[in-house]
């Protein structure tokens, strides 16, 4: 990896970045709700601009941004025009407007890939054949596989299509497979061993596509962001019931992988962007105070409550809600760099 796939890293958290306070922003003002302030990053500031009533700025700690609204913090005077003095549905709608255009950016972004690249046939045909697999070169590409061979069989079982390829090699736990396939019309056998990465056993293999419609790849977009958003839910759920353990990546970690996949070519970083600004999303939605989704969860009480809650103690909670967010920042980005200094 070069100097230049690493600094993808800065356009990637960037462009999550400014979109999901974008989101924030744009509702606020729909509702004439006042900004002060529209803030790329945390700390001091590096650069800004007054325009209208708002300050635009980019600031030192790339780890996030804010849309700073009136009425948010308790101490300012009342103001028709602040955040708090808004219906809760507007209120609401300001808040989730944020994870909702990671959502709409990944959706958006999924869909030119899937029509830049093909959309994924189900038939047992490989595309294209990987070199490297964990630095060594991949078992498909040793074993003479090319791309638009056709799988027969795996093991002596038959293959009807990609979704028995991924079982028999994911559940092959790195024994040897006879893979029986057919080449310009004549039937071929190899025997490869698949190799442990990125969590899974694989043979470094892509899944052929063809070409795909501009409406069709329109729509599968936001399909793959809903399906990757569902699984989301089912391994935290997991995790928090204790069926799986939890992983987690900080800043050093998804830069590591930015960089892994910039090295591999655009089309995978645009793939990765996608499922980080889900991610993003999704995990602002989680209620966990200082996020977006604690936010909406005070709203829920105060609706169900027919009363507001104390604004001090609510931002009480988030201020402390942020503090622990940066001690678990900390601690994960602990872990990231001491993988990366050996080497895991």
């Amino acid at each position: 990896m070069t100097l230049a796939d690493w600094l993808w890293a800065i356009p990637v958290f960037g462009l999550m970045i400014f979109m999901h306070e974008l989101g924030h922003f744009a509702v606020a003002k729909f509702f004439d709700i006042r900004v002060h302030e529209f803030a790329l990053g945390f700390g001091p500031a590096l650069v800004g601009f007054n325009r209208g009533e708002t300050r635009y700025s980019l600031r030192a700690i790339p780890l996030g941004g804010f849309v700073r609204m009136a009425g948010m913090d308790p101490s300012e005077p009342d103001d028709p025009r602040g955040f708090n003095s808004k219906p809760i549905y507007q209120r609401a709608l300001t808040i989730f407007a944020g994870p909702f255009m990671n959502f709409l950016l990944a959706s958006l972004l999924l869909s030119g890939y899937i029509y830049a690249q093909g959309v994924p046939v189900s038939e047992p045909i490989f595309g294209d054949v990987l070199a490297e697999c964990n630095g060594q070169p991949c078992p498909a590409a040793m074993a003479g596989l090319q791309k638009g061979d056709r799988v027969l069989t795996i093991g002596g079982s038959p293959v009807e299509n990609w979704s028995d390829i991924l079982t028999y090699v994911g559940t092959s736990e790195g024994a040897p497979l006879e893979i029986r396939f057919e080449r310009d019309g004549q039937e071929m056998t190899t025997v490869l061993t698949p190799v442990y990465m990125d969590g899974r056993w694989m043979i470094g293999i892509q899944q052929a596509t063809r070409p795909g419609s501009f409406w069709k790849a329109l729509a599968q977009g936001p399909s793959i962001t809903w399906e990757y958003s569902k699984a989301w839910v089912a391994s935290l759920v997991q995790a928090v019931t204790g069926r799986t353990e939890l992983e987690l990546s900080g800043p050093v970690g998804i830069t590591r992988e930015i960089a892994t996949q910039a090295s591999a070519g655009l089309t995978n970083l645009l793939w990765l962007t996608a499922f980080l600004s889900i991610n993003l999303g999704l995990f602002n939605l989680l209620p966990i105070p200082a996020l977006d989704g604690s936010h909406l969860l005070f709203m829920a009480v105060e609706a169900v409550r027919g009363r507001r809650l104390d604004p001090e103690r609510v931002n009480m909670v988030h201020f402390f809600g942020f503090l622990l967010l940066m001690g678990l920042i900390l601690v994960v980005t602990y872990g990231d760099l001491r993988a990366a200094i050996l080497g895991q």
